[in-house]
């Protein structure tokens, strides 16, 4: 899969500068801490294993997107002709996930754990996450289905507080009344649950399947060992045994 493809998937968008929330025009600086924020609501180490791998290919894509449109000439390019240089090189199945990792840390090498927690709950309720929110929301022209996969510090578990939020908007006129949004249906919210549970679920037969795996390797490899010491005890035994005058046995 190529890189549109996969922004369209992860983010809703194939425009690489939708996925970072910013304008065409937006300054080298400006996608910088564009590319830091959604990053840091995306990063794999502040959501749970069940949604780690998700995570990590958006995180992964994002950092892509600010590689290419932080490049003068790719973005150039792109620019001019809807393009990426190279796309096939920038798919996501063939990248290695450290080479993005140490990307973000070149780039951001202060930034700890603590310093994503702090953020979260700087970003959570604020006026930010409220405009990104309403963002989504028209774009999505209030399909909560798309809004959970386009928006990107999207939880859950907190899709009632972003329902009150977007309701609290239609109300006081900030955003438009949707009928998406004011009229779906309770079986539309239950199915989308039972989808984030159910990719929840999945995940984490693939993280214990895994892990048996991983558990499988480390006995046979232990038992390869034992084999092997064991094979080159039986030849010393029979071949290196010392006699009483404390040379060794011929053949």
């Amino acid at each position: 899969m190529g890189l549109f493809e996969d922004c369209e998937l992860y983010f809703g968008s194939k425009s690489l500068y939708d996925v970072l929330y910013v304008e065409k025009t937006a300054t080298a600086t400006q996608l910088k801490q564009a590319y830091r924020k959604a990053s840091l609501l995306t990063h794999p180490d502040k959501v749970d294993e069940s949604q780690r791998e998700e995570a990590t290919r958006k995180f992964q894509i994002l950092a892509k997107v600010h590689f290419i449109l932080s490049d003068a000439e790719k973005r150039q390019v792109y620019d001019e002709t809807g393009i990426v240089d190279d796309e096939n090189d920038c798919s996501v199945d063939d990248s290695s996930p450290e080479f993005w990792q140490n990307y973000f840390r070149n780039l951001f090498p202060k930034i700890t754990v603590v310093d994503i927690e702090n953020f979260m709950e700087k970003y959570i309720g604020s006026e930010e996450e409220k405009n990104d929110l309403k963002k989504s929301y028209i774009e999505a022209e209030g399909d909560m289905n798309v809004i959970s996969e386009t928006f990107i510090g999207y939880r859950v578990d907190e899709e009632e507080r972003y329902s009150k939020m977007l309701k609290e908007m239609i109300k006081t006129k900030e955003l438009p009344s949707f009928p998406k949004f004011v009229k779906e249906t309770s079986i539309k919210k239950a199915a989308r649950h039972r989808k984030f549970k159910k990719e929840a679920v999945e995940a984490n037969k693939c993280l214990d399947a895994a892990s048996d795996l991983c558990q499988a390797l480390k006995k046979r490899s232990i038992d390869r060992e034992n084999d092997f010491n064991s094979m080159i005890a039986n030849l010393e035994a029979k071949y290196g045994k010392k006699d009483t005058t404390g040379r060794k046995k011929q053949k």
